[in-house]
């Protein structure tokens, strides 16, 4: 600064961190780089005036613009840094807001229990405040969390809970009405779902909220698209990836990309379905986003069988599966609830310790006693249930009660090793539903896990008891059939596919059909069990290339 340039003021520098931490706050709606530009303007102004509340406001919205633009490090240290300084104040309105900014940013990486810990002591600090707008906000982050582990019903009862406590406050309904609309679409109510939405956008309209704008927009274009009303659907899609675009909102944007490019296709436009999908491929991998890069992925296979080029689909669908894979080991169903039961643990260890210190203060009282030793013993007995539960769950898929993936690498291992030791056979084959995505986009998700769990109850009744059903994926299935060698395996697998192609899928949902294209090994002089399951896995894909619903040696 030149000698002739005067000296700010203290006063006109709060004057300016109020002003800068105001507008970082007004930009997040319509602009995150802007919002986080802002933010860190004035958190260096606040370390610079040794202003710990300025600085503490201001790392939380860096954090909420670094959410917006899927940079989940810098969101989690700045969430994190701004949630000590909250508690080094005091500050439980803040808590609140960071501890929920933590929960959203593990939301987003695909951490439910994370998720749902922070939402729960976030909801906590808000319920002791009194805060009803607190409230609200963090009871539909948790719906959200709900929502996305597939318990769209649960989801809403926390959403219209947020509704009533939400107020005349117009972005904060919108956020809520728009979570409705989007479990109202999964549910299959699309009348209500269209209804809905389009009053959250009118919302966000209201108080040009941009990002909320091209969010609702990407959602009643996903309905409308499902109505059958194409050309509209088609208009709000693309409005949404303009909005997305301008505002640096990457999820709408690879969302509207996703969702036009399904639609190109579904009307025969290849050119133009085919830049979308690859658009929304790029941004989604570029930004981390796995679950819209296998829905890219899904799409793009999709495209290239229906245009006669199935290497290119191979290779798509190869891709979709591997991060499919990833993702259900990651962040099952199973987390949800194991995190449920720990917390049910949790609160009986604390009834229990709770009786005992009762046991101690009435030892005189012999009458009374006896009642809460047989108090303590009932405590102590459902902390045993529920730690047999717990233990259950981590070795049992959540929807279709068969195996999961933890326990079929132990079974594997067991198997393959008694196997080579003994000189006995053992076949392991993998299962996958044809067309499924077909299931979910036609009859919704809720249908999708009614076939998921029927295709369970039907390979479990088609096995011997000492085989091992498990589910590896999304729609895929691990058949261990022991003391089965070459001769008698392709028997074994046919008949796993002809009693699921001769199903009676038409009882859940008219017009359905379900078939299953298997792959198997019977070499038990690989390396290992999971080589016979990668051989096994090869001959699923040359299934699938030769056109699906049959069975394949490796």
């Amino acid at each position: 600064m030149s000698a002739a340039e005067p000296v700010p003021s203290p006063a006109t520098r709060e004057h300016q961190l109020a002003s800068l931490l105001r507008e970082a706050e007004r930009a997040l709606a319509h602009d995150a780089q802007v919002a986080a530009r802002l933010a860190r303007e004035g958190s260096a102004l606040a370390r610079e005036r040794d202003d710990r509340k300025s600085r503490a406001r201001a790392r939380y919205l860096e954090g909420r613009a670094a959410e917006i633009l899927l940079d989940e490090t810098a969101a989690l240290e700045a969430y994190r840094e701004a949630l000590a300084a909250f508690e080094a104040d005091r500050n439980d309105a803040g808590r609140a807001d960071a501890l929920r900014g933590i929960g959203n940013v593990y939301d987003t990486l695909g951490d439910a229990p994370q998720a749902l810990s922070h939402h729960l002591r976030a909801l906590a600090v808000a319920e002791a405040l009194g805060d009803a707008r607190s409230q609200a906000t963090t009871m539909r982050t948790i719906g959200v969390v709900h929502s996305r582990a597939g318990r769209p019903e649960i989801g809403l009862q926390w959403y219209r809970s947020s509704l009533e406590l939400a107020g005349d406050d117009p972005a904060e309904r919108s956020r809520t009405l728009n979570n409705i609309g989007i479990n109202l679409k999964n549910l299959g109510r699309l009348d209500e779902s269209l209804d809905t939405l389009t009053t959250a956008h009118e919302g966000f309209r209201s108080c040009a909220h941009a990002v909320g704008q091209a969010a609702s927009l990407n959602n009643i274009g996903k309905t409308l698209e499902r109505m059958g009303r194409l050309a509209d659907a088609e208009v709000r899609l693309s409005e949404a990836l303009r909005l997305s675009r301008s505002t640096g909102y990457v999820e709408g944007t690879v969302n509207a990309s996703l969702t036009l490019g399904r639609l190109c296709d579904r009307t025969g436009r290849d050119a133009e379905a085919l830049a979308f999908l690859d658009a929304a491929l790029a941004t989604a991998r570029q930004h981390g986003l796995r679950t819209a890069e296998a829905e890219a992925h899904d799409a793009l296979a999709a495209l290239h069988e229906r245009t006669g080029a199935a290497g290119r689909a191979l290779e798509h669908l190869r891709a979709s599966h591997a991060i499919e894979r990833a993702l259900l080991s990651e962040a099952s169903d199973r987390q949800l609830k194991s995190l449920s039961i720990r917390y049910q643990l949790s609160a009986a260890q604390r009834e229990a310790e709770l009786l005992r210190a009762k046991q101690q203060e009435l030892a005189t009282a012999n009458a009374r006693l006896g009642a809460l030793n047989l108090e303590l013993a009932a405590a102590d007995a459902q902390k045993s249930r529920l730690l047999v539960e717990l233990e259950r769950e981590t070795r049992e898929d959540s929807l279709t009660g068969l195996a999961n993936r933890r326990r079929l690498d132990e079974r594997l291992t067991e198997e393959f090793e008694r196997a080579t030791r003994y000189g006995r056979p053992l076949t392991v084959a993998i299962a996958d539903l044809d067309h499924f995505k077909d299931v979910n986009d036609r009859y919704t998700h809720v249908a999708g896990d009614e076939v998921l769990k029927a295709v369970g109850r039907v390979l479990a009744a088609s096995v011997r008891h000492t085989d091992l059903v498990a589910r590896y994926g999304g729609e895929e299935f691990v058949l261990l059939l022991v003391e089965t060698g070459a001769d008698a395996a392709q028997a074994a697998c046919e008949k796993v596919r002809l009693a699921l192609e001769r199903h009676d899928w038409a009882s859940l949902r008219h017009g359905l059909a379900i078939t299953v294209s298997v792959g198997w090994c019977a070499d038990t002089g690989l390396a290992d069990g999971q080589s016979m399951l990668a051989a096994a896995d090869a001959a699923l894909y040359r299934a699938k290339a030769a056109g699906r619903n049959r069975v394949m040696a490796a």
